[in-house]
């Protein structure tokens, strides 16, 4: 059948009258992220490597850069604990302070839109902290942190970017343990607030500027129901929860779009959880978080229909040449101070074997804190397994790789119930013995299983935690519960840190607010000679010693 003429003209007419289909207006936002960097530029530890580590900003910076060179619509940003962590740091905080601080100098030549302060950002000081704010050409976020005794935030708690005519909401958020660990640092000066109380103040208000979404950069772990709300301190040691990122998406699953944490320094590519991504860039500079966002505008309004996220790796990409120039200045000068001698050992020290027996490197530590505080006894852990003071000329860099934390030393009162209270929490530390069983509770964080010189005691594995500790002896005497001694200790613990509450509230009897590091250095300075052999005092020992299979980490 032919249609008239009249009537293929008027159907022409309507179509051409008809609007033409308008395809939604979209908008692809990538979202990259650092967390833990911990002082990491340079692919080193300056500990004695070749330099070529797979770590550090200068790889990541090459991967940013790829990034943004196939995503017009880039944000970059940092979950925190940047600061501290290296002997580059220690340099610019102790050794030239008044040099740029290298990490602000490498985070503005990248550009970043945001960083959120870390625990970590304390342990040198508020001074330290705020000259590196005042260098940085980008905000200091965080919306739980006070002035004290009042809610006016001392950083900014958010930002709002507008990229790709969308408005993006980052919000930043700190783990409170600060109080805590940092106690000597920050008490009268800064406070600390729960991070759900600072969340529900600010999402808000964020909203009520119309923001399109909100991005969460926060230095806390998952928490419940993933892994323990509490870690670094017990539930009952005055601070606000210290793991919630599961918990903000629970109560903001229609607010929150990606949540990009950090602090448990654990690699997460991805995961979703009531509909809010999380995504974690390990530590060190080893990952970067890349989040991709995909929205779409209907009745003027932006919405997020698409998410996904995962994180790249950066071993084998090759440094940026140009952040390795920005910041060379003060990476020489850390090498020049790290291979400076400052003594001599006549034979080697290593702590492989440490977490597991008794060792000459851990009681060089112990020996340390009890001749600079004198006390009857002393309590340090294994920050790295992997330190070993060579025989000949020991370097500054030899004891920074045994010591890599910037605690402080304190000497306390405690009780012999305290004390064995104290050492059945550490030796919590292991699993419990059964053959071909892993050595070590995944739960329970290395730096938390402590070695007491100055008292002799065993720890028996195949009993159950809280009653592992038998032979406890001072002097060849048992302890009794009303005995009292003096125990030097990191700050971190004397707080309470790891879980040792027992000691929360003991009187102290003295605070030295140097760093144990240096108080190392010092003293390997005023000996000019240790030894291995006249240093090591066998007085602990595991039960199942002979039952280690050899990786150290399995029974046999």
């Amino acid at each position: 059948m032919t249609l008239p003429r009249t009537l293929l003209i008027g159907l022409a007419g309507l179509l051409a009258a008809a609007p033409a289909f308008a395809a939604p207006e979209t908008l692809d936002l990538t979202i990259l992220g650092t967390t833990d960097v911990h002082g990491h530029i340079y692919p080193t530890n300056y500990f004695g490597d070749k330099g070529n580590e797979p770590l550090g900003l200068a790889r990541v910076a090459t991967l940013v850069k790829e990034q943004r060179a196939k995503h017009p619509h880039t944000l970059l940003v940092d979950s925190g604990d940047s600061l501290q962590g290296t002997p580059l740091t220690y340099y610019a905080a102790r050794v030239a302070p008044r040099i740029p601080n290298p990490m602000v100098q490498a985070y503005n030549y990248l550009q970043y839109d945001a960083f959120t302060m870390g625990n970590h950002e304390y342990n040198y000081g508020i001074p330290y902290i705020m000259k590196a704010r005042q260098e940085a050409k980008y905000p200091f976020l965080s919306g739980n942190i006070y002035k004290p005794g009042t809610t006016t935030p001392i950083y900014t708690p958010y930002v709002i970017k507008e990229v790709g005519g969308a408005k993006v909401g980052i919000l930043g958020l700190t783990t409170p343990g600060i109080m805590i660990w940092d106690r000597h640092n920050v008490e009268g000066r800064q406070d600390f607030g729960d991070i759900m109380t600072a969340a529900h103040r600010w999402i808000p208000e964020m909203k009520a500027k119309g923001v399109d979404t909100i991005v969460v950069t926060i230095h806390s772990g998952l928490g419940a129901p993933y892994d323990d709300t509490y870690g670094g301190y017990a539930a009952d040691a005055g601070a606000p929860p210290e793991n919630v990122c599961a918990k903000l998406a629970d109560e903001f699953p229609d607010d929150i779009s990606v949540i990009l944490l950090g602090h448990s320094h654990q690699d997460l590519p991805k995961k979703l959880h009531h509909g809010v991504l999380l995504t974690q860039a390990m530590k060190w500079g080893q990952r970067l978080a890349v989040v991709d966002l995909h929205l779409e505008k209907a009745n003027g309004k932006w919405k997020v229909t698409k998410k996904d996220s995962t994180t790249l790796k950066t071993d084998g990409v090759k440094p940026d040449p140009g952040l390795l120039a920005a910041t060379r200045t003060a990476h020489q000068g850390t090498l020049a101070y790290v291979n400076a001698p400052i003594g001599v050992s006549t034979g080697e020290w290593s702590a492989k074997k440490s977490r597991t027996e008794d060792t000459a490197i851990m009681d060089l530590i112990n020996e340390v804190q009890i001749a600079k505080t004198g006390a009857h006894l002393s309590a340090a852990s294994v920050f790295n397994a992997g330190a070993h003071l060579p025989k000949g000329t020991l370097t500054v860099a030899d004891i920074a790789s045994l010591y890599v934390y910037e605690n402080t030393l304190t000497k306390i009162v405690l009780t012999g119930k305290q004390l064995r209270e104290y050492l059945e929490n550490s030796a919590s530390y292991f699993s419990a013995y059964k053959p071909g069983a892993k050595l070590f509770d995944d739960k329970q964080p290395a730096y938390n299983h402590d070695m007491v010189s100055g008292v002799d005691y065993v720890i028996d594995t195949s009993k159950p935690v809280g009653k592992r500790i038998s032979g406890l002896k001072w002097k060849g005497k048992p302890v009794s519960d009303g005995m009292k001694f003096t125990m030097a200790l990191n700050s971190y613990r004397q707080n309470g840190g790891g879980g040792y509450t027992m000691i929360k509230g003991a009187p102290i009897k003295q605070a030295i607010y140097t760093e144990i590091r240096e108080l190392m250095l010092d003293y390997v300075k005023e000996k000019r000679r240790i030894s291995p052999e006249t240093t090591f005092k066998r007085n602990w020992s595991l039960v199942q010693a002979d039952q280690v299979a050899p990786d150290g980490e399995h029974y046999k």
